[in-house]
Parts: C-alpha cells; structure tokens; sequence
C-alpha cells in the first residue's frame, strides 16, 4: 500500500516540474539553444546558463543539443564562480563520455584556473586533457599554458619541453615560449642555449628589454667581460628604466673585475641614478672599491658605511678599506672605531690581523697608550710569526713608556730576561710614576718599594734624584725620620740647585732632621731654604720651624727674631707664633713681655687651638714668680672656660701646689682628688697622690689615702713592662693591616686590663682596626667612646670618622653635627677641608645646591689643601650649577677642574662638559670633548667607560650608524664593566633595530619601484595570453 501512494506521488510530481522548468513555453526548441549559446559567446553567462538550462526540458529538445546545453551550461556556473560548477564539468565527462565537448570540458577547466592564476588547479585538469583530440589552436594554447602552470610552480623540467616545442613553431607563443625556454636554461646553468633562445625572443619587441638584460648577465656569469661589455653597450642606450640600469651595472660589474675602476665607477653611478632603489650589498661594495681604488675618498667612505652595518665578511672587508680611508683623511677617531670593527670579525684572517696591527698603531698616534697595549699584548700574542710581530714588540715598549699603567708595565719589563738600556731606561720611569701613584693614594709603603726598583736601574740622573727625594718624603710622612735623612741626602747626591724638587727636598730633610730631634742639622737646612726667598711654597712654616730650632738649642735671640718675622709675614701660624714668643719670654723672666704676647692670643684669637695654652701658660707665669693668688684665678678660669681642655690634669696639679702654698688645703684636697677620680691613669695622678698624702700628714691623718693609693695601683699595676709588650704588640699587627688579628689582640688587652692608662688608647685602635675592616656599626660604638671619655689624642680623628661612618649609614643630621665639631676643632687646613668635604657630599646627597656651592666655595678659599681638594670643589660647584640647569656657571666650574689637575674629579668635569654639548645637540664639540677625555683620563676606567657610551650616543644623533655600532661592539668587546656591557648592548640593538625597519622600508620602496616601472616579468605574460 505505501508503495503504491510513493509511485503516484512522484509521477504526479514530475510533469509539474518539468513545466516549473521550462518558463519558454511559446519559444522553439532551437531558438532557446541558439539564443542560450549566442549569450554565452558574448560572456552573458547568468542569462545563457538560464536558457540552456530551459532547453534540456524542452519536449521539442534532441538528446546531443541536451548534452552540448548542458556543458556549456557547466562551463558558464564556473565563470559564475558557483560552487557546483566544477562537479557539473565531472559529471557532463562521465557522463557523456562520447561527446564531442567531453575531450574539450577539462582543457576549458584549465583554461579558466589558469587565467584566475591558481596555476596548481590549471595543471590538474591540463593533465587530464588528451592533447590529440584537441583542434590544433587549441593544441597550442593548452601546451604554453600547461608549460607556464608549470613554470610559475618552478617545476621547469615538465615546462621545458612544451615551450621547446612551442619555440620551434609559428604560432604566437614562439617569442613567450623562446623566453621562457631561455629562462630555464639560465637558470640550469646551461648558458649557450639559454643564449640562443633569449636571441630568438629578443625579436619581439615585448622582451628585447628583458632578454637583453639576461643575456648580458649570461655573459657576466661566464666570465666574458669584453663580450659583456660589448654586447650590453651596443643595446643599453635603446633601453630605459630598470633594464638600462641593470644593464649599467652589469657594465660596471664587467669593468670592475678587469680592473678598470674608472669606467666601473662610471656605469656604476649610471646604475644607482637610473634604479632609485638601494643597490645589494655586494654591489655596493664593488662600487665603494672602485671609488677607492680612483682615490675619491668621501664617495668611497659613503659606500663602505652603507656596506659595513652587517657582520659578514663584506664588513670586514669594508671596515677595514674604511679605516684606511679615515687615516688618509687624518679622521684617526674614525679609523679606530673602522679598524676595530675590521678586528672584531673573523671572516678573513689576513684582514683581522692587519686591522689589529693598524689599530694599536693609531691608538699610540693618538696617545692611547693603554689601548695600544691591550692590542699589541694580544697581537704579540695571536700572531707571534706575523711580518709585524718584531715592530709590534717595539711599538709595545714604546707604549708602556708612555703608559700611566705603570704597574702592567713593570709587570712586563720584569719579565724581559735581558734588558736593553732603553728598556732599563724604560722601566726606571714606569717603576718611579708608579711610586709617584701610590704616594698620591697615601700608600707610603708601596710607594718606597717602586722607588726603590726605580733607582735600582739609574740610567737618568735626574729621575734617581727624584726617586729619593719622593722616597724620603714617603718615609718622612710614616716617621720614619732616620730612612727619610738617608733618602734625602742620596737625593742631594743626584740633584742640582736648578731642579725643580730641590727646594722641597731642602724642606723635606730640614723636617726629617728636626723631626729626628737633630736641630742643629734641621737648622741648616731651613736657613737654606728660607734663603730661597718668599716665593717658596713653605716659607711660613720653614720660619716657624727654624724659630722652634734655636728655640730647642736655647739661641732664644734667634728665635724670638724668626717667630717676630712669622708675625710681620701674618703667618698661618702666627698665634703659635705669638704663644712661643710669649714661652720664651716667660724662660728668659721677662713676665711683661711674655703675658704681652699671651694676651694677644687671648684677645685676638680666640679661636685658635693655642687658647687654652695661653690661659695655661699666663697662669704659670705667675705660679713661677710666686703670685700663687693670681695663678689659682689664671687655672680656675681655664678650667671654667674650656672644661673639655685636655690641659685639665695639669691646671688642677698646677692650681692644687698654689692652693697648698697658699695654705688652702681643702681647696688643693678637692683638686687632687678630682685628678684622683677622673685622671687616674693620666701622668698627674702621681703627684696627685703625693700630694694628698703630704697635706694629710701634715693634718695628722691618713684620710683616704689608702683608698686612692689602691685605685692607683689597679689603674697602673707594677708590671708595665708586660702591658706595653701586650700594647705595642696588638699595635703592630695593626700597622701591619692585619686588621682581623689587631681585634682580637686589642679586645684582649681591654678585657685583661681596662682600667690601664692604654686602655684609652687602645679603644681607638680597636675603632680603626672595625672601620678599616668595613664593619661600621662596630667602629662606631668604639669610635663614640673614645670621643665621650676625651682622655686620648685621638679624638679629633674620631670625630672625623664618626661623620664619615654617619654618612655612610644615610644619618645625614647626625654626620652633619660631627663634621661641625671637625671643623670646631680642626687646627689646620687639612682638618678644615676634612670638615668642609664631609658637608659638602650632605649637601650633594640631600641636593642642597646653594650649599654644596657655599661649602665648595670655603674649600677654595679656605682649605685648598692639595690640587684633589681642589679639584673636588670645582667638580661639586659645576655639579649644583648643573643640577639647577645653570649650564654656563656648571660649564666653568668643570673647565677649572680639568685645567687643574689629571685626577678623578677632572675625567667626571670633562665629561660633564661633553654631556651638556651632547644635550644641547652640539654632537662634534661633545665628540671632541670626548676624545680628549679619553687622552687625558686613561686610568679612570669609569669615566672612559661612560665617554665611549656617549661617544656612540654622539654618532647615532649624527646618523653615523656605521661609527655608532663601532664603538658599541669595542665595548661589549673589551669592557670589563658587566653593566657597561649590558647598556651597550641595549643601545646597539636599539641600532640595528632601527636599521631592520630601514631596510624593510627600503624593500618596500624597491618593490614598488619595480612593480611601477612593469619589471614583473611573469606576471605580465601570464595576463598576455
């Protein structure tokens, strides 16, 4: 039953839709073919496709007109791009495989993916047409365009012999197909033939541009410059755009390699003129060549820059015909960063060795001498049979004569087994300026030991002379007075009147004699000196310190004549001068004269540290005469004015025996005991004790006596001997920097005995021996105690350190509070200095400008104690003008530091100078500022290190990517800074970052120079047909 419904169904369902389908009712069968195949040749496939597809319904239709309806019906679903087109094609094949149409479906399928250029579909329907049914124009078409399917798949061994075939013919591919051919054998390498078919298409106006360019290359690859050259000029001027300046540069390139850089250059400029976009690296290093090869020196530099950015052997190549270039020019700078670059590649051998060799000889042209050691140290080193390596030994020597790596050098000289007199004369210099450096560093020990093997070689007089006239100065300055006489006067030995040390080592050895308490001696020697006139540096203190030597001989005429002539000079000293006039006097009983000059200190400097020794000494003027009553005012009132004096014990002993003459006994008792009580280990105690002892037997008791005498004898045992053994012994490994050892000993020596008159002593060299070995929190609970019990001469010294270690911890306030007791108390400039340097860096660290000014400024003016203080100052005023932005005033101050001295602070003013140029966009004056820092400053590897950071930043504002990356690689090359490394890092690929985008750019811009000018060769025939 429910088959018979489903039959009925679908026969009432058929004629309906055989009518649905043919709309023409009243139009004849033949009309709706006809019409269907007339649209369709006039590409109206959507109105075709319709009317062919009416016919196949019509009941008037024939069966073979059907299945032609029905093809050409698929063919045009497929130029409508719909989606069943291809599967309507399949089916009309299989399912008329006898139609006439049936050969011809697949060899249309192709044709229509070929001109939609899906070239992999074109050749799958190709293949499945059978060649020989079709029509012979048909037969052309389809072998060229299978053969160009498979060309632009680059599958030419299928290709090649359709378009044989296709060449040997008439028809209209033979000129397309001898092209293509022609392309193939090119690309096979098979050069004669690729030439034979490129000729055959060149007759066609359509190629002879693009054959003509591939024939000239043919002749190129094979090496057939004059047919090159000959053939390629003979048709160059019939050509234009990108074939003419192909054909120039192949020209150029033919002319290149016979060596005829001139007509190379010329065919070469007609290239870059003509082509627009960048030339290949490759060829611009065969125009730079040629350029240099003609002497035109700034085209050549141009080209290599382009060349060298990339690190391949055409770099090394480049970088070092660059560097050669540069030294013609006198550009040395350039010529180093060239050939450093050449050096750093390791492409060609013969290349890196001569760039090294040529760079360490530029370096010591340039006065790098440093840089020229580590290159020739390692050229020595790498290339020990070069055709350089007994010159590059020489230039070595040379180098280290003039090096300030004195300590390398003397390294090196030590290891030459024999030496020549130049290198004996060599190493006494390099071993004396090494000296010189460590007696700058305050290194005295160090500083003897190169002095020493300086005059062990005295090839110069002079230089010997000055060796031991530094090395008495390093001995005078550790007090080792009896070492420095003997220096001095082997000095005297090898020195003239007209040096220019001599009257410094007049000076030095009248100090050392003096010193030595050999006054007759000194006096000699400061007679001479002074001799020398006002003019000498130490004039003041020499007059001083002659006065002070007939002073200890007792010739008190004479030295109260000096100390007068100090006065008159208005000497540094003069309030020393003044109380020595006055001690003498007081010697001489000449009571008027003597408080004259005391009084003087008293009322006109009362800030000098001879304040208290005035009070002290016009108390005792009158203790002396008698005058116990006036004495007694004269030490109370010390004591009352300056309770922290260290003269303390002596006025109360002074003023206790004045007591005791005056019969005042309580008073001397009360006075006694207070040195009893607080001073016990001090050298007053003793009388104290004595003295006591004596009033109380005159008052027939005993008191406490026994109480003090007790304490006394804790606080200074019997055995003192054994102490001072225990004392001197920690001492010792303290000077000998054996600072973990000195710890233990000293906090030994205060736990057995910390009552004893060291103990006090002993805690300061505890403090130092914490500081020197970093552990600050230490140094500081000691150095505090020694400064809060003020009963050792070390504690002006504390109080130095405690502002320094306060600094260090960031405890600004506090460091502050105790540099301003420094200078409180300070004595002398250098203490002063001290004091003003310690606020100057608070100042800096909490960027108080106007005060780092004002403390730089006191420095100047008040404590130039040597060129660094000097130096700093200057570096420090520049730095706060600088910080405000005051760049004029920060300019000065940096130029004085640097005029000044070769120190620290000067390399930090010369490169603030290059930075400012740098900022203000002055690029070559911040280049050259550099250069000379880089000159003056070879052993401040921090600053050099920085100079060559903005060095690169210099080149890179100034576009010079070539000189920018130079510098850079040195660097990550040869720096032993890890963050130096890393931020040259970053800044270099920031370069090459900046050159990717470039030469994308450049692509881009080449590509379209290209397309526009129709060099798509391809393409372009793949759209003619």
């Amino acid at each position: 039953m429910n088959h018979k419904i489903l039959i009925s169904l679908l026969l009432f369902c058929l004629p309906l839709s055989g009518f649905a389908q043919y709309a023409h009712v009243d139009q004849s069968a033949d009309d709706l073919y006809n019409e269907g195949l007339n649209l369709f040749q006039s590409q109206q496939y959507n109105a075709s496709q319709k009317l062919l597809e009416e016919y196949t319904y019509h009941p008037k239709r024939t069966a073979l007109k059907a299945q032609n309806a029905e093809y050409f019906s698929a063919l045009a679903a497929i130029y409508l791009f719909h989606a069943d087109g291809e599967a309507r094609i399949k089916n009309f094949v299989i399912n008329h495989p006898n139609n006439v149409y049936a050969e011809e479906a697949y060899f249309q399928l192709g044709n229509f993916y070929y001109r939609e250029k899906n070239y992999p579909k074109a050749i799958q329907y190709y293949e499945l047409v059978k060649e020989s049914a079709l029509k012979p124009k048909d037969k052309t078409d389809y072998q060229f365009k299978l053969a160009y399917s498979y060309f632009s798949r680059r599958a030419f061994t299928e290709a090649l012999p359709y378009f044989n075939q296709l060449k040997r013919g008439n028809s209209s591919y033979q000129p397309a197909a001898s092209y293509y051919a022609g392309y193939i054998a090119f690309e096979q390498e098979d050069y004669d033939q690729a030439v034979i078919d490129l000729k055959k298409a060149s007759e066609n106006e359509s190629y002879k541009a693009t054959t003509s360019t591939m024939i000239a290359n043919i002749y190129y690859r094979q090496k057939k410059y004059d047919q090159v050259i000959d053939y390629a000029e003979s048709i160059r001027n019939n050509l234009s755009g990108m074939a003419s300046a192909d054909l120039s540069l192949i020209i150029g390139d033919s002319y290149y390699f016979k060596k005829n850089y001139p007509e190379a250059s010329k065919y070469f400029t007609d290239f870059r003129d003509k082509s627009k976009a960048k030339p290949e690296r490759e060829i611009l290093y065969r125009m730079a060549y040629a350029e240099y090869k003609q002497e035109n020196t700034e085209e050549a530099i141009s080209l290599f820059e382009q060349v060298g950015l990339v690190k391949d052997s055409l770099s090394q190549f480049s970088s070092y015909y660059l560097g050669k270039l540069y030294v013609e020019k006198d550009n040395t700078r350039y010529a180093i960063n060239a050939f450093q670059q050449a050096k750093l590649l390791d492409f060609i051998s013969g290349i890196k060795e001569e760039s090294q060799y040529q760079l360490a000889k530029l370096y010591i042209k340039q006065n790098l001498f440093n840089d020229a050691i580590t290159e020739l140290k390692d050229f020595i080193a790498q290339y020990p049979k070069s055709n350089y390596a007994t010159e590059a030994t020489e230039l070595l020597t040379q180098a280290y004569l003039n090096t300030n790596a004195y300590d390398v050098a003397i390294k090196f000289l030590e290891s030459v087994p024999q030496k020549t007199l130049k290198l004996k004369e060599a190493y006494q210099k390099v071993a004396f300026y090494q000296g010189v450096i460590y007696f700058n560093q305050a290194n005295f020990f160090m500083a003897v030991q190169f002095f020493e093997k300086s005059v062990a070689y005295p090839q110069n007089k002079k230089l010997t002379g000055q060796a031991y006239y530094w090395m008495g100065e390093a001995y005078s300055t550790g007090k080792k007075y009896e070492e420095a006489i003997k220096a001095y006067e082997k000095s005297l030995n090898n020195s003239t009147t007209s040096d220019d040390w001599y009257p410094g080592l007049q000076y030095g050895i009248a100090h050392a004699y003096y010193n030595d308490k050999q006054f007759k001696n000194a006096l000699n020697y400061f007679n001479a000196y002074v001799k020398g006139g006002k003019s000498q540096p130490y004039y003041g203190d020499a007059i001083i310190r002659l006065a002070d030597c007939y002073y200890v001989t007792k010739n008190y005429d004479l030295a109260l004549s000096n100390y007068q002539i100090a006065i008159n000079e208005r000497s540094e000293k003069i309030d020393y001068a003044y109380f020595q006039k006055g001690v003498i006097h007081s010697i001489l009983s000449q009571n008027e004269k003597a408080n004259k000059n005391f009084d003087i200190i008293l009322s006109e400097y009362k800030n000098s540290s001879y304040y208290d020794n005035a009070l002290f000494q016009k108390a005792q003027v009158a203790f002396e005469s008698g005058q116990y009553a006036e004495a007694v005012d004269g030490f109370s009132y010390l004591l009352k004015a300056s309770q922290q004096t260290p003269l303390k014990p002596y006025a109360l002993s002074k003023r206790a025996i004045a007591y005791f003459n005056l019969k005042k006994y309580d008073q001397a008792i009360q006075d006694y005991k207070n040195i009893l009580d607080n001073y016990l280990t001090h050298p007053t105690a003793n009388g104290a004790l004595l003295g006591l002892q004596e009033i109380y037997g005159m008052q027939g008791t005993s008191g406490d006596i026994d109480q003090y005498l007790a304490a006394y004898k804790t606080a200074n045992p019997n055995d003192k001997a054994v102490t001072a053994i225990e004392f001197d012994a920690a001492k010792s490994l303290y000077f000998n920097q054996s600072y973990d050892k000195a710890v233990a000993a000293f906090q030994s020596y205060l736990s057995e005995y910390p009552d004893n008159a060291l103990s006090f002593e002993a805690k300061y060299y505890l403090a130092d021996a914490y500081y020197r070995n970093q552990q600050n929190d230490k140094a500081l609970t000691y150095f505090y105690e020694v400064v809060q019990e003020n009963k050792t001469p070390f504690v002006k010294r504390s109080l130095q350190k405690i502002a320094e270690l306060e600094y260090l911890n960031n405890n600004y306030e506090n460091a502050g509070l105790y540099y301003n007791k420094v200078l409180q108390s300070a004595d002398n400039n250098k203490d002063k200095y001290n004091a003003y340097s310690g606020l100057l860096q608070i100042a800096k660290a909490e960027s108080k400008y106007s005060e780092m000014i004002k403390y730089a400024d006191l420095i100047l003016n008040e404590a130039p104690v040597n060129s660094n203080a000097v130096n700093e100052a200057y570096l420090n005023k520049g730095l706060a003008y600088y910080y405000q932005g005051d760049y004029k005033n920060a300019e000065e101050q940096f130029a004085k530091a640097v005029d000044n001295a070769k120190d620290a602070n000067a390399a930090e003013s010369k490169y603030m100078i290059a930075l400012m140029q740098y900022t203000s966009k002055e690029y070559q004056k911040s280049l050259n500022t550099l250069f000379s820092l880089n000159n003056d400053f070879a052993n401040y590897p921090e600053w050099l290190g920085k100079s060559f950071l903005l060095i690169a930043d210099n080149y890179h504002a100034m576009g010079e990517l070539f000189q920018a990356k130079a510098t850079l690689n040195s660097i990550i090359e040869n720096a032993k800074s890890v963050v130096l490394v890393k931020e040259a890092k970053l800044k270099l690929q920031k370069i090459e970052e900046e050159e990717k985008q470039q030469s994308l750019q450049n692509k881009r811009e080449e590509d379209s120079i290209r397309a526009a000018q129709g060099e798509m060769i391809l393409e372009t025939d793949s759209t003619k047909n």
